[in-house]
């Protein structure tokens, strides 16, 4: 046998592809829209999705390996699997190019596929418009870049030695069948007449599997997979991708025609419908849960559309809308969320880096933050507390923002990053509206409502950080004024990442009200300021644990040069952060 080990496998050329002209029955434009909506699959990087150990998605793109197949009109598909493919990395700031490497049984993607398979579970395929062996062209439908196939069983599985430029000149893949579960109706995309029905249980089996032959060297089995003879298919041996002469397999390999035969017989339960199914109201009729945060399949179009708007589910491609009414939530239900380690704050930095200032006034603490090659503190903040009088104010504006939002009075929206490494748009964490002076964090300036127009508990929420940022700041020559309020709803396990509010134009205090659930709010140096250098992870310089009705207020911007700052809820949460934004800020 010729050994042509060491030169890369050319991609196929990619053959006229038909138009797609039947609609897919689950289908979705952005890969969030896809992890939000179908339960089968929630990878916003990787190709595998699993669960437990337990593969149940598998996404087919545009990396090809050689001897990927698609048999059968799609009813027999053969991929690689479990990553470590050639690829670029940013060390320091600068690309840099990181050899593919082999894959190992115990590597995650690949030992969760093969339990899958000696489970002989079924598992969700999925394909996007890249995968070049799909013989229908996806871009015939406007917007439709992933499609859902339907179930399938891992049939087969077994390790291959593929060419590759790196040091040794070959990496060791595994390789997965995957055929169509005939428990379901016939794939949606072929015609009626290539439809078959589902075979007869009472009819024997077509074959019990695969030739096989033992290996002398490691003494296992391996299947007879390609036409030009066995090999010993086990990558720990010392005869891995050898024939039985001794001679390596060669780069050009065909399938053997029995082992593509083999079909696999069902012996599961029936399947649940593949279809992601519209949530239900519970008997407590919560519906600020994680459940109800996630996205929705539209029956009408079978398009997945992330959840983008608070009064209700709606369809990004024929505008089709599904509403869910709840009961409005009150404080009194997040009464008992408290936390063991600390009671309002805990300063981690070890430096000193932001100190407890000696201010003790009733409900108010207060924190320095020295920046270093400065004489003093550069900023302080303030954690006014709430009390019984403040918080029947916060309980009524908490109300009032749930009532507007579920009308739609108040456009509570997700709006899409402007950076990030998932493919299509992909939206916020959480909900948010701006009101008063356009603000472009979120959503940029048109979806800003001026005060005159904003929903009075926006107004109310301003009007009473205003007066507790009053209570503090007393002495002040000239009174303080917010412009601008961006209110943010959080549904549970949603929140904020890391920011700092230091875009151009803001003025130097932020202040903001918590309704709702309790939150950490958690405080950091930024990188380039830290002495070590800004290697690992970035640690915490202080902690804040914030409860309903408190008012927290950032005074100083250098506050915002030098640190950063997330908020995590532990539960439904509303927050109102006013801001002044000069005319410089567009």
């Amino acid at each position: 046998m010729p050994n042509s080990v060491g030169t890369r496998v050319p991609k196929p050329i990619p053959l006229p592809k038909r138009p797609l002209t039947v609609q897919p029955p689950i289908w979705a434009k952005s890969r969030q829209e896809v992890c939000e909506s179908f339960e089968w699959f929630k990878s916003y990087q990787g190709g595998v999705y699993f669960k437990g150990d337990i593969a149940r998605g598998y996404l087919l793109g545009g990396f090809y390996a050689s001897r990927d197949l698609l048999a059968r009109d799609g009813r027999l598909i053969i991929s690689h699997g479990g990553g470590k493919a050639e690829s670029v990395h940013s060390k320091k700031g600068k690309p840099t190019l990181q050899e593919a490497s082999d894959q190992h049984e115990g590597d995650k993607s690949v030992r969760a596929l093969l339990h899958t398979y000696r489970l002989r579970k079924e598992i969700a395929l999925l394909i996007d418009d890249r995968y070049p062996l799909f013989p229908y062209d996806l871009s015939a439908k406007k917007d439709c870049t992933y499609v859902v196939l339907g179930f399938y069983h891992i049939v087969h599985a077994w390790a291959e030695r593929q060419p590759c430029n790196n040091e040794k000149g070959y990496v060791v893949r595994w390789k997965f069948a995957f055929e169509w579960c005939e428990r379901q109706p016939a794939p949606w995309w072929l015609p009626p007449s290539g439809a078959v029905c589902p075979p007869d249980p009472d009819q024997p089996e077509q074959a019990a599997g695969p030739l096989e032959g033992r290996c002398p060297a490691c003494k296992k089995k391996s299947p007879l997979v390609y036409k030009e003879g066995w090999m010993c298919l086990q990558p720990s041996c010392t005869a891995f991708w050898t024939f039985t002469d001794g001679v390596l397999g060669p780069e050009e390999l065909t399938y053997d025609e029995s082992f593509l035969a083999v079909s696999f017989r069902c012996e599961h339960d029936p399947l649940e419908d593949i279809v992601p199914q519209p949530p239900a109201v519970p008997e407590d009729g919560v519906v600020t849960s994680r459940r109800f945060s996630r996205g929705w399949h539209c029956k009408k179009c079978g398009r997945l559309s992330s959840r983008y708007k608070w009064q209700h589910w709606e369809c990004n491609h024929c505008g089709e809308t599904m509403q869910v009414m709840g009961k409005n939530r009150i404080a009194k239900e997040f009464w008992g969320q408290n936390n063991s380690r600390f009671m309002t704050h805990k300063v981690h930095d070890p430096a000193n880096t932001i100190r407890m200032c000696s201010l003790m006034q009733g409900t108010v603490q207060s924190f320095n933050f020295p920046i270093k090659r400065s004489p003093g503190p550069r900023g302080t903040i303030y954690a006014v507390l709430g009390n019984s009088i403040v918080n029947r104010i916060a309980d009524e504006i908490f109300d009032e923002y749930q009532e507007q939002a579920k009308t739609g009075e108040l456009q509570f929206r997700r709006f899409p990053l402007r950076s990030h490494h998932c493919r299509g748009e992909l939206l916020t964490n959480y909900f948010s509206q701006n009101s008063g002076e356009p603000y472009q964090y979120v959503g940029g300036t048109a979806h800003t409502v001026p005060f005159d127009a904003a929903p009075s508990a926006v107004v109310k929420a301003r009007d009473l950080i205003q007066s507790r940022m009053m209570s503090v700041m007393q002495a002040e020559s000239q009174p303080y004024h917010f412009n601008e309020v961006l209110s943010a709803a959080y549904m549970e396990e949603q929140s904020m990442s890391f920011h700092s509010d230091a875009e151009n134009g803001l003025g130097p205090r932020v202040a903001s009200l918590s309704l709702g659930s309790c939150a950490y709010m958690h405080f950091r140096l930024l990188k380039k300021y830290r002495t070590d250098g800004g290697s690992g992870n970035v640690p915490k310089s202080l902690t804040l644990f914030l409860r309903h009705g408190d008012v927290l207020i950032m005074d100083g911007a250098d506050i915002q040069k030098y640190y950063e700052h997330t908020v995590v809820p532990l539960n439904f949460r509303i927050a109102a952060t006013a801001r002044y934004i000069g005319r410089n800020h567009l």
